[in-house]
């Protein structure tokens, strides 16, 4: 039977949203080592996707958080703000027939490189770029872990 890859996704974090999910290929815990990382780095800036107006709103330390009180702290991410960030990436998955073409990897991915451009910003020049190839190794757990 084959399941949405979304909807694999997002089981991973069903439940009452206190409780971690289960490890395994697509999980949270897939997300914060080989996603979280990158997203934060490189696209979290409150003039990209570090803000709640934006489809993909991401929460990152020192800059956008969900309390408005520890914006600017050093304090890590809390499980909440990781769950966002993980259901926000999530969407940017769904639909690709292969882990190559979700949204996710090709829009912040240069023209010449096969991507779509990213507002005038290369965000990977290449697909040898590392935080390309983290965020592939977490679109492919997810796709393994998926069902496809």
């Amino acid at each position: 039977m084959k399941r949405s890859l979304l909807a694999a996704l997002l089981a991973a974090c069903a439940g009452s949203g206190e409780g971690a999910p289960e490890p395994g290929a697509g999980s949270l815990d897939d997300f914060v080592a080989l996603a979280q990382p990158v997203l934060e780095g490189r696209c979290a800036n409150p003039s990209c996707h570090g803000n709640a107006a934006r489809p993909l709103s991401l929460y990152a330390v020192h800059r956008f958080r969900l309390e408005p009180g520890a914006l600017w702290l050093d304090a890590p991410l809390s499980e909440r703000e990781l769950r966002h960030n993980f259901r926000q990436a999530s969407v940017f998955v769904e639909g690709a027939s292969e882990p190559e073409r979700v949204r996710l990897l090709l829009k912040p991915l240069s023209a010449r490189a096969g991507g779509g451009g990213h507002a005038g910003v290369e965000v990977f020049a290449e697909r040898d770029d590392y935080g390309y190839r983290a965020l592939l190794a977490w679109v492919e757990a997810a796709f393994e872990g998926g069902g496809r």
